[in-house]
């Protein structure tokens, strides 16, 4: 298939000019250049999208510097020329790819095998978890700092590094560490390479108390999507485990980048900003969102504390512990309403993303991640909703009492299934 998908590009890449991929309606010829060169300059061109997620925000700031295209965000998915949803898209809602020129035909045909009517395209899945930069954590805890003893530490041991890490934040002092039963020490000033840190985690508010931070929580109990929608754990077997996710986001939100007065989280684009320009240390969101090189690329599993109580016929502590959430990447498309030039230019941005050793690359990378299955996509919108507010009211507390976390706990078993 990677050589068919070559070929295509190979054919994109001849039908255009100067070395930019431009799609041809209906996969035709370029027209004979004229014999007198024409002094006109070229369009500027604009691919709009809608990627709520940011799973694809690597690719689109790669494909505009190589290919000289201004990529813009819509204001919705209607009116978008490519779109990013969660969900595989419809006929209502999508174009068919199959009818959008030869090109894209072929390509889409090798990706779905053949399938008739193809509206989306499958996104390589990302790891989930807490992003850091290998660069900054050796800038931290010295030159010869394994990201694996981050990795591999207990709860108890990364809930005591994120507790002395704040101390430090106030005032750096050297303070002694054990990571994965490694002696490790916060430095006595802060390093110029941290100049600008100030907070201990980045978390968008759209991801902050739903979503995949819910996948261990459910892990305890069950093991596949299906067995999580139909439910039938009792309040009292998933208790335990809601205990531990109060715990880790009361520790998130003791040292949050960018939280409002009302202890709100920002939006997901100003948490990566955040987290990007080095303000936060560590980053809950996938790997498709970090905006650092694959090489310096560090994910360390959400670090739950739990125990064997928690367990009720789902994954072992170890699994639960030791390994990310494997988030799905969603589906790609072009929304039924894209006019002729937008469809040009998501068709464009399709073939390269898919074609392109540059495209292949990006998503490559996620698709052999290995972790836990997002469990919390089996969820409903309306579950997803009133957990979502549950945390909102767990945000706006000023302290976080016993009374709190069972409120919370409550709602959220309410939610559950």
């Amino acid at each position: 298939m990677k050589r068919l998908l070559t070929i295509l590009l190979a054919a994109a890449l001849l039908a255009g000019c100067g070395g930019r991929l431009r799609l041809l309606p209906d996969g035709g010829q370029a027209p004979a250049s004229s014999a007198v060169p024409q002094a006109t300059e070229a369009p500027d061109r604009v691919l709009t999208v809608w990627d709520e997620s940011g799973a694809l925000s690597e690719a689109l700031a790669l494909y505009s510097e190589s290919q000289g295209v201004r990529v813009e965000p819509a204001a919705d998915a209607a009116s978008a020329a490519l779109a990013v949803s969660a969900a595989q898209p419809a006929a209502d809602s999508a174009l068919d790819l199959s009818q959008q020129g030869e090109l894209v035909q072929g390509m889409a045909g090798a990706l779905t095998g053949g399938q008739e009517g193809c509206f989306g395209l499958p996104l390589a899945n990302a790891a989930y978890g807490y992003l850091a930069s290998a660069a900054r954590l050796r800038a931290l805890l010295g030159a010869e700092f394994d990201p694996a003893d981050l990795q591999k530490a207990s709860a108890a041991e990364w809930r005591d590094f994120v507790d002395a890490l704040n101390g430090w934040l106030e005032q750096p002092a050297e303070t002694g560490l054990t990571l994965n039963g490694k002696e490790y020490a916060l430095p006595g000033e802060k390093p110029a390479e941290l100049a600008g840190l100030e907070a201990v985690f980045a978390v968008a508010a759209d991801d902050r108390f739903a979503g995949p931070v819910l996948a261990p929580v459910l892990g305890t109990c069950y093991k596949t999507a299906e067995e999580a929608a139909a439910g039938g754990r009792t309040d009292a077997q998933l208790t335990g485990a809601l205990n531990s996710l109060w715990t880790l986001l009361t520790d998130e939100a003791g040292s949050l980048a960018g939280a409002g007065e009302d202890g709100t989280a920002p939006g997901r684009a100003e948490a990566q900003a955040a987290f990007a320009e080095g303000k936060a240390l560590f980053f809950r969101a996938s790997t498709a969102q970090s905006g650092l090189s694959a090489e310096d690329t560090v994910v360390v599993p959400l670090k739950f504390t739990f125990d064997d109580t928690d367990l009720h016929g789902g994954f072992s502590l170890e699994e639960l512990t030791g390994m990310p959430v494997v988030k799905s990447g969603g589906w790609v498309y072009l929304p039924a309403a894209a006019d002729e030039n937008g469809r040009a230019e998501a068709c464009a941005f399709l073939l390269w993303l898919y074609a392109s050793e540059a495209g292949r690359q990006l998503m490559d990378g996620g698709s052999g991640a290995e972790g836990l299955p997002d469990l919390s996509a089996a969820l409903s919108a309306e579950a997803m909703e009133a957990i979502d507010a549950a945390g909102n009211e767990l945000a706006a507390l000023t302290q976080f009492t016993t009374a709190g976390r069972r409120a919370f706990t409550s709602a959220v078993l309410a939610a559950l299934p």
